[in-house]
């Protein structure tokens, strides 16, 4: 597992610098502490702010160490607008766990921690750049359906907050590590399979049963125009033919005087 002591040189002096200066932003997407426990937060939200902790606990260094290894300028851009993005939002995080009473992990998961271990190993810096695109693209796209079912399901109008804005990092950061031209899309985690909606199911059958009557509605009109047009030409064809054989005489009464 990576330590502390194998951090880039000055990362805890540029961390420092980035917590001033955010400390600010992170109040004014919070909002006041007067509310602090008026909403409770629920197991997905407590969830969301753990794992966007241990994002940064290795995004960081590696965005740090990006700038100093990435053999690309574009590697060494995106590595220092990840560092720091995830700098705010490790404000953000701290600001909203100290809220609501949350205790937040101080070390990165074995999983990241190998990450950061690949990225330190590298032969050279063509495969760091490799390595830093793929691992943090990877990561980025396992965490951003978190935050969007966050973001659609929290009751938590801070939760609802804090989601926003780390969705929009998150988007932002896929976007930035694949303009780096070495990502690998298929590594990347599939989408999930589709699951039917009861919701559209039910829409989907009522438009069903509508489409249906009203193709029945225009077949049987349809059938009763022509059947009485029809109807209505043969008895005016009748009509025609009657009027054009003039009127029959009247038979005369039995016994009586022929006029």
């Amino acid at each position: 597992m990576t330590s502390a002591s194998d951090l880039p040189r000055g990362f805890f002096r540029v961390m420092r610098v980035l917590l001033a200066v955010t400390a600010a932003a992170a109040a004014t997407v919070l909002g006041t502490v007067g509310d602090a426990h008026a909403q409770e937060l629920s197991a997905a939200d407590k969830n969301l702010i753990v794992n966007v902790k241990l994002a940064g606990l290795w995004e960081m260094p590696a965005g740090m160490w990006a700038q100093e290894r990435g053999k690309s300028k574009r590697t060494r851009e995106v590595g220092r607008t990840l560092m720091i993005d995830h700098g705010r939002l490790d404000t953000a995080t701290h600001a909203i766990a100290d809220r609501f009473g949350l205790a937040l992990p101080r070390e990165p998961s074995d999983q990241q921690s190998a990450w950061l271990g690949e990225m330190k190993t590298a032969r050279d810096d063509s495969e760091f750049d490799r390595i830093f695109a793929n691992r943090l693209r990877y990561a980025h796209g396992v965490l951003f359906p978190v935050i969007a079912q966050v973001r659609a399901g929290t009751r938590n109008d801070v939760v609802r907050g804090y989601a926003t804005t780390a969705n929009q990092a998150v988007l932002r950061h896929m976007t930035l590590l694949e303009s780096t031209g070495v990502v690998d899309q298929s590594l990347m985690p599939e989408a999930p399979v589709p699951q039917s909606n009861p919701a559209n199911a039910a829409m989907d059958v009522g438009f069903g049963e509508w489409a249906l009557g009203l193709l029945l509605a225009v077949v049987l009109g349809g059938g009763l125009f022509y059947a009485l047009r029809a109807l209505r030409g043969k008895n005016t064809r009748t009509r025609e033919r009657a009027a054009a054989a003039g009127p029959e005489p009247v038979p005369s009464a039995p016994g009586g005087l022929d006029v």
